[in-house]
């Protein structure tokens, strides 16, 4: 049964003339991964994926999803009368046809959204009729009452240039360049994440340490700056925010401010001339003040996604600790499983505590996506502390998870037997495993954008009349999120039109569900390199889980996929069994024995 509060909305909506209401996932900062104060979406709908939207008129409601998400809404909605539809912009419009006469007032809080998004609210409004209603205050934060979590305003904390790369003053000194060459006048930078990698600062681990079961809080520093083209810096956070190590070393261009000043300031700014903001990640409340002054630019963003060799150093090393804990947990479940019943919530506080072991474990960079049979069959799935499946129920099991070390984070999936596959389930594995390996090896010229290099490895699972319906591959953060530009995947959208180029980290994750069945994934990360071609580039695997062989039909792979499988898994003994225990050592050297001797 769900436990929606759309029943609390609606009156509301009634009271004051509405007729609906819009409820994205995201807060005020157009977060992917809002924390939970400010998960409105799942307050209302009781749907507790990380990303949607919900429309909520006084007679109906509906939410609005990928197709990750799909299986995982209509299991936590039952009973409550929400509808689910996809996400795209043609099932916005069909619903909306369907449930809201012309004249109606659609409501929406200006800080949720973005220019781009408000603007698409408004040819929609145009094309059917009804108007939108820019909200002063949400109504949800007055509805939710007491049992809304406190407000996030985590410690801000120094990062390190020995894991940066360079420092806060060279990398202002880099934008202010940017500002000088584009003839603007100065550059709001509005997404916490670019904020956190132009000043070299995070959030304090106390702040986004998330336990088992729960979705995750990206690590950057929920506030804003603005860079101008003299090479001023305002930096517009609450001075209280600031941790010892960030106050004692020294301002340098960097002037602090209140962060109640900032509509001021941009004011003033809008007013000396033009004003570059990244739309896609600037909420409309904000780019409103800038009004024809605007203008769109992701400059932050796109030298952030180009990794600093340190940085590239630190992923590699994160990636070698991290396979240590996921190895030692794939060595457990293999001791354990046949012995008593093992949770899927068990199991992902099983993998959390091996990694809180090591002593650069700064918490966990994603929830733990622990996935046993019907449930793998959600691409996104996080089991619940209550009432999560039993691993020993079924053959196929996977593991979905990441953590954040200092220099590095990872986001890897394990997907292993932990009973007899059936001969379907080695099919879906062994075409994904295909998929995975061309996209591993793939080799393309330079400036080739990201969306070309999707089919490379969904061509395999197309050949035996097979899909899935999420991205192949997408840019990693170095300790902040765990989803940056660019994007590999089929829909030609900025993000994924922008070219791969070197020093950037990718991840490669094709995966296959049947729905209320089964579902299978294999994930790592690569650094795109320079090829030993002139104007061609490549990737370096730097994960380093190792592929169940009992999930392979080897027979089905050519001689380069099992020769590029052997190496890759001498690479992983090599790495990896010098910080295991003995035990878990011998299950390794046991389980990847197949692909070094075939």
């Amino acid at each position: 049964m769900a436990h929606d509060h759309v029943c609390e909305l609606q009156p509301w909506l009634r009271g004051r003339d509405l007729s609906g209401l819009l409820v994205p996932s995201t807060d005020e900062f157009l977060s992917e991964f809002a924390p939970p104060s400010q998960r409105r979406l799942r307050w209302a709908t009781g749907f507790r994926g990380s990303t949607g939207l919900a429309i909520i008129l006084r007679d109906a409601a509906a939410l609005f999803l990928d197709g990750r998400y799909r299986l995982q809404a209509e299991v936590e909605t039952e009973g409550a009368a929400i509808a689910i539809e996809p996400a795209t912009l043609e099932a916005r419009r069909i619903w909306l046809r369907r449930f809201l006469s012309p004249g109606a007032r659609l409501a929406l809080d200006p800080w949720l959204h973005s220019q781009p998004d408000v603007a698409q609210w408004q040819s929609l409004a145009a094309e059917l009729g009804f108007n939108l209603q820019m909200l002063d205050e949400n109504p949800i934060d007055a509805l939710w009452g007491p049992s809304r979590p406190a407000e996030y305003r985590p410690k801000i904390v120094d990062y390190p240039v020995r894991f940066s790369g360079e420092t806060y003053q060279v990398r202002c000194a880099r934008v202010t360049e940017h500002l000088r060459r584009s003839g603007l006048h100065a550059l709001l930078v509005a997404d916490p994440e670019d904020v956190s990698w132009l000043l070299n600062v995070r959030a304090a681990v106390e702040a986004h340490w998330t336990p088992a079961g729960e979705w995750h809080i990206v690590p950057s520093c929920t506030t804003r700056a603005l860079v101008r083209k003299d090479g001023r810096v305002t930096w517009f956070v609450d001075e209280d925010r600031l941790s010892k190590n960030v106050l004692a070393r020294g301002q340098g261009p960097v002037v602090v401010q209140s962060s109640d000043r900032l509509t001021r300031a941009l004011s003033e700014a809008a007013q000396q001339g033009l004003v570059g903001a990244n739309l896609q990640r600037t909420p409309f409340a904000l780019t409103a003040i800038l009004r024809e002054s605007a203008r769109d630019d992701d400059a932050v963003a796109r030298l952030r996604w180009h990794k600093h060799p340190a940085e590239l150093e630190g992923a590699r090393r994160a990636h070698i600790i991290d396979a240590a804990a996921v190895v030692r947990f794939a060595a457990w479940l293999a001791r354990t499983v046949p012995e008593h019943a093992v949770s899927e919530f068990e199991a992902a506080q099983k993998l959390e505590s091996l990694r809180a072991e090591h002593a650069d474990y700064r918490g966990p960079s994603m929830p733990l996506m622990s996935a046993s049979g019907p449930s793998g069959a959600q691409p996104h799935y996080v089991p619940p502390q209550e009432g999560s499946r039993v691993l020993n129920d079924h053959a196929i099991y996977w593991m979905d998870s990441g953590g954040h070390y200092p220099g590095g984070t990872t986001d890897n999936t394990l997907t292993i037997a932990l009973g007899t596959p059936k001969p379907r389930h080695v099919l879906a594995h062994t075409l994904v495993l295909k998929a995975y390996v061309a996209l591993a090896r793939a080799r393309f010229p330079s400036g080739t954008p990201a969306f070309r290099l999707d089919t490379i490895a969904r061509q395999q699972l197309w050949n035996e009349g097979l899909d899935y319906d999420h991205g192949t591959g997408h840019g990693v953060g170095n300790y902040l999120n765990i989803h940056e530009g660019p994007v590999i995947r089929a829909e030609v959208r900025p993000i994924s039109a922008y070219p791969l180029e070197p020093g950037m980290i990718i991840t490669n994750e094709p995966g296959y569900y049947v729905d209320r069945d089964f579902g299978v994934r294999i994930e790592s990360h690569m650094i795109v390199v320079p090829s030993r071609y002139s104007n061609f580039l490549e990737f370096d695997t730097i994960s380093r889980l190792p592929i169940d062989p009992r999930l392979v039909d080897l027979e089905r792979l050519s001689p380069t996929e099992r020769h590029w499988l052997g190496e890759y898994h001498r690479t992983v003994l090599r790495d990896i069994e010098p910080l295991l225990d003995v035990q878990s050592a011998a299950w390794l050297r046991t389980f990847v024995q197949p692909f070094i001797e075939y």
